[in-house]
């Protein structure tokens, strides 16, 4: 009778792990970075993966081997850097990407990382989906295949929406307003559970109609200690506050965050204990009038380049600060994604 007891619950052990059903995503502490990893009994689904080896690490730490899919929101260093490491170490089924061609060579390390492996390519666009198991995802952004768009890489970021019974998970990347528009334009439901805040928690990004129309009970955004760009914007928490019952949770603040789910009920877990706090809303910063102390609350200006904004305004744009010396291509997208300067 011992021998057929332990026969018994040998049996029984798998057949209640294949009839488990949870849903875990995990926002991975990255830094100044996004990656997001969305794991069942059915298959582990990758959206970003950070600028460096964060997330393959933080995979093997979970026992990760294989990846279902592979989602690379756009071309930024931040989203897809950490993907050749990942490739490296782990087996992976398929990739989407939005097709958009960049100029950097972790582009070119990211492209190289999907031709050396045998993964399948794709590049999806709205009304697209997959389905593993009860784990559905939606690609709500953008129309289709950016290949041939050479406008600013947040245009066609890939959006992507997780549902998973009655919970769901909105996964903005870096996101503008304009798309956020243009999502709200397609008339699809995008109420959901949980929201990435796109762009870090940018003030370029969530909208109010936008926040209103995804209602969520939480929202996320990812973001490093002390960032030079000041994400989150403290207009954006107030945003959230102000439009949402959405309870905030930031990387930056509390480490990795957890979510698990049994498409029903949701519970959260972070890394580390903390409370957002409303923050004072911080006045942009007009190029045209602002004082030299004001001017260098704009990242990459320091006292010298000031006096030249100054002395070379006035500014019909932010993009002409690439008249003032020393602000090339890189510096002046890091000004423009901090989004505290303007002409206005």
């Amino acid at each position: 009778m011992k021998v057929l007891r332990i026969s018994i619950l040998l049996f029984l052990l798998p057949i209640t792990f294949l009839f488990a059903t949870e849903l875990e995503v995990h926002f991975v502490d990255v830094g100044q970075g996004s990656g997001v990893i969305l794991q069942t009994s059915d298959a582990v689904v990758v959206v970003d993966a950070g600028q460096y080896g964060e997330m393959a690490d933080y995979l093997r730490g979970i026992g990760v081997t294989d990846i279902d899919l592979i989602i690379g929101s756009h071309a930024h260093a931040d989203h897809i850097g950490g993907f050749p490491a990942i490739f490296e170490n782990h087996e992976i089924a398929t990739v989407w990407y939005n097709g958009q061609t960049h100029t950097t060579r972790t582009f070119e390390n990211f492209i190289d990382a999907i031709l050396n492996s045998d993964a399948d390519y794709y590049e999806p666009g709205i009304g697209d989906s997959v389905s593993y198991g009860d784990l559905e995802i939606h690609v709500l952004h953008p129309e289709g295949s950016a290949s041939d768009y050479s406008g600013h890489l947040h245009d066609k970021n890939i959006v992507i929406h997780a549902v998973y019974g009655e919970v769901s998970f909105l996964l903005t990347g870096d996101a503008e307003v304009k798309s956020e528009d243009e999502i709200l334009d397609s008339g699809l439901d995008i109420q959901s559970t949980v929201l990435k805040l796109g762009h870090h928690g940018s003030r370029t990004s969530s909208s109010v109609d936008f926040l209103r129309a995804v209602a969520p009970q939480f929202a996320v955004y990812q973001a490093g200690i002390d960032n030079r760009y000041g994400h989150p914007h403290a207009e954006v928490i107030d945003r959230v506050q102000q439009n949402t019952s959405a309870d905030i949770f930031g990387s930056d603040i509390h480490g990795t965050i957890i979510f698990r789910t049994d498409g029903k009920s949701i519970t959260v877990e972070t890394e580390q204990s903390a409370t957002i706090q409303r923050e004072s809303v911080v006045d942009r910063v007009n190029i045209n009038t602002a004082t030299v102390e004001e001017l260098q609350q704009i990242v990459h200006i320091g006292e010298a380049r000031a006096e030249e904004i100054m002395r070379l305004r006035p500014f019909s744009s932010v993009s002409q600060l690439s008249r003032v010396s020393g602000i090339g291509a890189g510096r002046l997208q890091d000004i423009i994604d901090q989004g505290l300067a303007s002409v206005d």
